[in-house]
């Protein structure tokens, strides 16, 4: 049905697209014809959740460019796995930035409230110069309810097309 309101040329684009996706990985079987009007609705469902960084000041904030997702991506994951992370271990962490972007990034988020200097959850030997740094708790609830959002949505969609 898709198909049919295509014209030919992107009938034939669309079908070279199709052919080169992972559609094997999915948790459940589509066909290569009903796949463009399922993602459709796919798409539509995640809408919902992307729109959610629009009401949050900080996934707003982290979101608003690549640069700062990458940075709280890491910080995120130092703090969730109890680990420390400080500037310099961002920077050498994300070697296509340079430090003083990484610098700004973080003086930024911390001027903001978005990320806090705090020890690591689990306790490790290192240098007492080293301010460490976390997400506060506003973002992290903000983050995990926003990936809940969005497995909550790829679930409801992958039961309606089991």
């Amino acid at each position: 049905m898709y198909l049919k309101t295509l014209n030919i040329e992107s009938q034939n684009r669309e079908k070279r697209i199709v052919k080169r996706l992972n559609l094997q990985k999915l948790p459940f079987k589509i066909g290569v014809n009903d796949f463009c009007s399922m993602y459709i609705d796919m798409m539509q469902g995640l809408r919902e959740s992307f729109k959610y960084q629009d009401v949050k000041p900080g996934m707003s904030w982290c979101l608003s460019t690549i640069k700062k997702f990458k940075v709280f991506l890491l910080i995120f994951e130092a703090n969730e796995a109890g680990s420390e992370i400080y500037k310099e271990s961002l920077s050498n962490k994300l070697p296509e930035y340079s430090y003083k972007t990484i610098a700004q990034i973080v003086d930024e988020g911390l001027e903001k409230g978005f990320f806090i200097k705090l020890a690591p959850r689990i306790k490790e030997k290192h240098d007492l110069k080293i301010r460490n740094i976390r997400p506060s708790e506003d973002i992290t609830v903000e983050f995990i309810n926003w990936n809940i959002d969005i497995v909550s949505s790829l679930e409801y969609f992958a039961k309606q097309y089991k």
